[in-house]
């Protein structure tokens, strides 16, 4: 059974990673800050939680421990906060302490090796962003701290590495982008009218998985995670509406400097306050601005190498409208489809 290590094992991505790994029969590491919040959130077999802090794990020999204690075969590295948050460090999180964690790897390899023992070669997949190849991407801190994490890896020598840019992640019923109850309003706000591509969140953890499973096939790549159709805002409640064959009401695009000063009263609640709601990091400015800005690439290279079957948006929210079992088959048959490329 192989073991892989997945940093940033909660939030919206990581269950649905850890999910998806465990249900390929992998043996999964998770590295969390809260023990207890993620006992609840990753529930699945042959599943192991371990203490993590990105904020504090900057030395590479605490991850060579790791490595060496919990035998890993693999790492996805799953971590990225948009902005300073509970006394986190944006530099720490995003950048320093996956550097580490990287070095600690390459040590780890080697030792192997001069030993003779497993593993040898321990594959990588850096879950980044899009937002990397905008023109003023360094104006950003999220995008910028992506993107110097993924520069380091690449210029990192001895390691099989996989660097995975998803667009803008969905999923019905988890996250702060919940669809089904967007379309639902009577009137509905948007921000910008750029081009996005949304992809849903079980493409993207099937893909990795399946990334991982046959490392070589896509070693040392870069691969945009784009969803198969771009879209703007507007167009991606409309297309959910239509899907649940709902009614939609008042489409208003929202003025950005208005959603800044809404943001910006958001602030001002308590960060207690904020954690209780589910809210793990706060909005700023910038992170409304990066909504408007809008993200699209070509996904032939993600679906070649992953052969995995793209989910289209209309599709998903079709089946979520006939009954939760419809869609959870279709998630399925998602799961058990390869597609040949």
């Amino acid at each position: 059974m192989k073991r892989i290590l997945i940093v940033g094992a909660t939030g919206f991505v990581g269950p649905a990673l850890v999910e998806e790994f465990s249900r390929a029969g992998y043996f999964v590491i998770c590295g969390v800050r809260n023990l207890k919040s993620a006992a609840q959130q990753l529930d699945f077999p042959n599943v192991k939680v371990i203490k993590v802090d990105m904020n504090e794990d900057l030395n590479p020999n605490t991850w060579l421990d790791r490595l060496r204690e919990h035998r890993v075969d693999g790492v996805v590295n799953n971590v990225g906060i948009a902005n300073a948050f509970g006394g986190q460090s944006i530099e720490n999180v995003n950048v320093n302490a996956p550097l580490a964690l990287f070095e600690a790897i390459y040590f780890y390899c080697r030792e192997n090796r001069e030993a003779n023992r497993p593993p040898q070669d321990v594959s990588v997949i850096q879950i980044s962003t899009t937002g990397v190849n905008w023109d003023d991407c360094d104006a950003y801190k999220y995008p910028k701290s992506k993107k110097l994490i993924d520069e380091s890896l690449i210029e990192t020598t001895g390691l099989n590495f996989i660097i995975v840019r998803p667009n803008v992640i969905y999923e019905p019923g988890r996250g702060h982008l919940l669809l089904e109850q967007i379309a639902r309003l009577p009137v509905i706000a948007y921000i910008g009218k750029s081009y996005i591509q949304p992809i849903h969140c079980r493409e993207l953890a099937v893909g990795i998985v399946r990334l991982m499973k046959n490392p070589y096939k896509a070693d040392c790549s870069i691969l945009q995670a784009t969803g198969p159709e771009a879209m703007t805002w507007k167009q991606v409640f409309l297309t959910v509406c239509k899907a649940l064959e709902l009614e939609h009401g008042i489409c208003i695009r929202t003025p950005l400097l208005f959603a800044q000063i809404f943001t910006n009263l958001i602030q001002r609640l308590p960060e207690r306050l904020l954690y209780r709601l589910g809210i793990l990091s706060k909005l700023d400015n910038d992170t409304i601005e990066m909504m408007t800005k809008g993200s699209t690439g070509d996904n032939s290279d993600w679906l070649k190498k992953t052969s995995v079957q793209p989910m289209h948006m209309f599709d998903t929210y079709r089946h979520l409208g006939e009954s939760p079992e419809a869609y959870n088959d279709y998630v399925q048959s998602i799961r058990d489809t390869v597609v040949e490329s």
